[in-house]
């Protein structure tokens, strides 16, 4: 195998990465037991796709995690999902869309516009880039974020009915997972390498909001999260 190098946005706070993406594909890296070399990027603007992570694999740059993770299947063919049924795929997908086109997009609502955790986030964020243009790239970012939020919806709505919509995910992935000790079943999957990307980087993060708050109370949820530090 061709060496498989990841670019992804750093540690920080006890986290392997504060992007539920970037945690996501490792995650899945370590389920399909494929060796892998990580190249920490302080901005994601020299990725394919502006986002990160991406991967460099046999002469190409491949971006978005979940593309990703399909070339490296069809590559390698891993069978993380091998086991899982034609149901249990759609309900799988559905928690995916759930989590990576809902719920995350509360927490960048949470990461990025409320002030008081944006004082907390943004030297995490921004740790890499030169201090001298730190509050240019600052502005510029945060904004770009802001349009983002707006154009995918969520951004329209007052922030105690955006933490209602996060709230209710957080319900919603606790409600399915129940006394499971992962999402499908017995064994982790591709979906739980999503979910607990987003799920730590809310939970174990120091940003304060309701979504946190209705996470850490959810004791299957918590045990589930530990379960899969572990993997």
């Amino acid at each position: 195998m061709s060496e498989l190098v990841v670019h992804a946005l750093p540690a920080a706070w006890g986290l392997p990465s504060i992007s539920p993406f970037c945690l996501k594909l490792e995650v899945w890296l370590r389920l399909a037991k494929l060796p892998y070399t990580t190249v920490v990027d302080a901005t994601p603007f020299g990725a394919p796709k502006r986002k990160l992570p991406y991967i460099e694999h046999e002469g190409k740059r491949i971006g978005d995690s979940s593309f990703i993770i399909d070339h490296l299947e069809s590559r390698f063919g891993c069978g993380v999902d091998a086991s899982l049924s034609p149901a249990e795929r759609g309900a799988a997908h559905a928690l995916k869309r759930l989590a990576e086109e809902n719920l995350y997009w509360v927490m960048v609502y949470d990461r990025w516009v409320v002030d008081e955790n944006w004082r907390i986030f943004r030297d995490v964020v921004l740790g890499g880039v030169p201090a001298a243009l730190r509050p240019v790239v600052a502005v510029v970012a945060r904004r770009g974020v802001r349009a983002q939020l707006k154009g995918h919806g969520i951004g329209a709505h007052a922030r105690d009915e955006i933490h209602a919509i996060g709230r209710r995910d957080v319900a919603a992935i606790a409600d399915f997972l129940g006394e499971k000790p992962y999402l499908m079943g017995a064994r982790p999957t591709s979906v739980d390498a999503s979910v607990y990307g987003l799920l730590t980087n809310i939970a174990d993060a120091p940003i304060a909001t309701p979504v946190k708050d209705d996470a850490l109370g959810r004791a299957n949820l918590m045990a589930y999260v530990k379960r899969m530090a572990a993997v």
